[in-house]
C-alpha cells in the first residue's frame, strides 16, 4: 500500500511539475510566436483557468498520498511535512492566482479593448500599465510556483533515500 501511495504522490507531483513546465517554456512563447497577439491572449485566457486547476488537483492528491505516507510511516516526519509544506505553498499561490489574479487579468484585458476604442489614449495607456503589472505579478509567481515545485522534487528525493532498505 505504501509503495502504491509513494507512486501515486510522485506521479502527482511529476505531473504538475511537467505541467508548470511545458507551460512556461514551450505552450505560451510557442502561441505568442505562432499567433497574433489577440489570437493567442485568447487562447491563454482560455487555457489558464485548466492549468491552474491541474495544478490544483494534483496538489490535493499529492497532499493526501503524502499525508498517508507520513501516517504510515514510510516518509520520515521531518522530511515528509517538508514536502507537504512545500506542495501546500504551491497549491496557495495557484489557488490566489486562479480565484484573485486571473479575474482581475481578464478584467482589465477586457477594459483595455473597450479603451482601444475610445479616444482617450490615457485611458489606454493607464490600464494597459495596470495589466503589465499584474502580468509581472502572474509570471513571477508562476516562477514561484516552479521554484517550490523543484524544492519539493528535492525534499521527497531525500525522502525516498533515507527509506528503510533502500541501499
Amino acid at each position: 500500500m505504501s509503495v502504491a501511495l509513494g507512486y501515486l504522490f510522485l506521479a502527482s507531483w511529476a505531473l504538475w511539475f511537467g505541467a508548470i513546465t511545458f507551460f512556461s517554456f514551450v505552450v505560451a512563447p510557442t502561441a505568442f510566436r505562432a499567433l497574433e497577439v489577440e489570437h493567442a491572449g485568447k487562447f491563454m485566457r482560455t487555457l489558464f483557468p485548466r492549468y491552474y486547476l491541474l495544478g490544483l488537483v494534483c496538489g490535493l492528491i499529492g497532499l493526501g498520498s503524502g499525508g498517508a505516507l507520513i501516517a504510515t510511516r514510510y516518509w520520515p516526519w521531518k522530511g515528509g511535512s517538508t514536502v507537504l509544506v512545500l506542495l501546500f505553498g504551491m497549491m496557495v499561490i495557484v489557488a490566489w492566482a486562479r480565484q484573485r489574479l486571473l479575474p482581475r487579468l481578464n478584467s482589465l484585458r477586457d477594459e483595455a479593448t473597450e479603451a482601444r476604442t475610445s479616444d482617450d489614449q490615457d485611458a489606454r495607456e493607464e490600464v494597459f500599465a495596470r495589466w503589465q503589472g499584474l502580468h509581472r505579478l502572474s509570471v513571477r509567481l508562476n516562477l514561484l510556483v516552479l521554484l517550490l515545485g523543484m524544492a519539493t522534487g528535492w525534499a521527497w528525493l531525500n525522502c525516498w533515500l533515507v527509506l528503510p532498505g533502500r541501499w
